[in-house]
């Protein structure tokens, strides 16, 4: 085989398993499953730009990192010549997306990232992205370069429970409206506790008064 249909051949590995992924994958996962298994690393460097500079591949820039997508033309291509890819390597592409395609959704989906921001001061960003939207965001300033690690940690980790706490109270009516009668009720007691000290004092005033008549 030429190095030109080795090139292509690998270029095609690459495209096939974004687009049975059907969803953006770090850079980090498409090195680890290309090499050493189809490529030396500075050959995916390259086919990797060549294939965004083409048009095929495109690359995203998220809050957790950078990750590539199929684009329309990459779709059609991939289609025509997936034929080319030997039977072998394509069982191979379809069991990696069975093993590991719920992992990588979640990476995609869920991220948390921290980066100093001034003395005692980090920032930890944190969210969920659904349908290539934002589900929730949240931008935290903490003290310590160990608290926005463990945020982070504990974002990743437990970010179900954490996103239906947050929706949860969001949602829910916390109004005090049951205690407003009561607060009514207490504020006409003490203006009518105030009137009868009114009246009170009024009578003590007048006592005198009648004293001197008789």
């Amino acid at each position: 085989m030429t190095k030109t249909a080795i090139m292509a051949e690998n270029k095609l590995i690459l495209l096939y398993l974004i687009y049975q992924l059907d969803m953006p994958i770090s850079w980090a996962d498409l090195l680890d499953f290309a090499v050493p298994n189809y490529m030396d690393y500075m050959d995916f460097q390259i086919y990797l730009q060549e294939m965004v500079e083409n048009g095929i591949v495109e690359k995203l820039n998220e809050d957790n990192g950078y990750f590539y997508s199929i684009t329309e033309d990459g779709t059609q291509c991939i289609r025509y010549f997936s034929k080319r890819i030997p039977e072998s390597k394509l069982g191979s592409i379809l069991a990696y997306v069975r093993k590991n395609k719920s992992r990588i959704k979640k990476e995609y989906s869920v991220y948390a990232n921290y980066f100093y921001y001034a003395e005692n001061e980090y920032i930890v960003k944190c969210g969920i992205i659904e349908d290539d939207a934002p589900l929730i965001e949240l931008n935290l300033t903490v003290a310590s370069k160990d608290q926005a690690k463990l945020i982070r940690k504990n974002w990743k980790s437990n970010v179900s429970n954490i996103y239906n706490t947050i929706l949860q109270s969001l949602i829910t009516n916390n109004s005090p409206t049951s205690n407003d009668d009561e607060d009514e009720d207490i504020q006409e007691k003490i203006e009518n506790c105030m009137q009868n000290n009114d009246i009170l004092e009024e009578d003590t005033n007048l006592s005198p008064m009648v004293a001197k008549k008789k």
